[in-house]
């Protein structure tokens, strides 16, 4: 069955903001060492929740990518809304081909929960982060990541939404071939909750990023099967990060 949300409105109906993305996001920003006066670029933004968040904490400038130009405009009103507009940019981009030149953000984030690839895979999305981060600056990501092999129907549907995971080993190889050392993981969320549970509050959330398309989404069988998997800890969320290396 085809998703009935984008991927950025599905994790918003996954991941309430104060439950579980902000404890995320908290984490994140613990492992990066994030910094006031940074120039950050954030991948698969969304509607801009995360670089809001980080831009208002840190007073930073964040630069948002996302490939769905409805949601760039939402995150541009957004921005203007909470008085953030002069912390912020956004603007619509494929994460594999960013719009920016080479070696100019301090960190350098993705979002692969967020990541509409069509076609493309991790490996190429890493090593664009790489590509238009600074010499011995930080790049993330937040993925998905089989903690355990999974049944061929169980990697179908989380398939079907939408969702690339893969087995840490190979994300950390998807970093050192684009140059990036000195890698850390961690879960992304401290007891591996990084989908909230109850179906009440998915079914609220879902009515109200796309009323009855929404709730369809989150009662189909994929829906069902992701959230069994996450509980189970077949499929985590982790945190990669690394140090893009000196360029030669």
């Amino acid at each position: 069955m085809p998703r009935r949300l984008s991927l950025a409105s599905f994790t918003s109906v996954l991941q309430p903001w104060a439950d579980v993305a902000e404890p995320i996001h908290r984490r994140l920003a613990q492992l990066v060492d994030a910094e006031p006066g940074q120039e950050v670029l954030w991948v698969g933004c969304g509607t801009g929740r995360s670089v809001l968040w980080w831009a208002r904490r840190f007073e930073t400038h964040v630069q948002g990518i996302d490939a769905d130009g409805r949601a760039v405009d939402a995150a541009e009103a957004a921005a203007r809304d909470v008085g953030l507009a002069r912390l912020t940019s956004f603007q619509a981009a494929e994460p594999f081909d960013l719009p920016h030149e080479a070696q100019v953000f301090d960190l350098s984030v993705a979002n692969f929960l967020n990541l509409e690839l069509d076609g493309a895979t991790g490996a190429t999305v890493v090593a664009e982060l790489a590509r238009v981060a600074r010499p011995m600056s930080t790049v993330a990501a937040l993925v998905p990541s089989w903690l355990s092999t999974p049944r061929p129907e169980d990697a179908a549907a989380v398939n079907a939404l939408g969702i690339r995971p893969a087995v840490l080993v190979e994300w950390k190889s998807f970093f050192r071939s684009a140059g990036i050392v000195e890698l850390a993981v961690e879960d992304a969320a401290a007891d591996g909750g990084w989908i909230a549970p109850g179906l009440f509050g998915l079914l609220v959330r879902g009515w109200r990023a796309a009323r009855w398309n929404g709730v369809r989404t989150v009662l189909g069988p994929e829906t069902a099967r992701l959230r069994s998997l996450a509980q189970r800890r077949v499929l985590g969320l982790s945190i990669v990060k690394g140090t893009r290396w000196q360029s030669e």
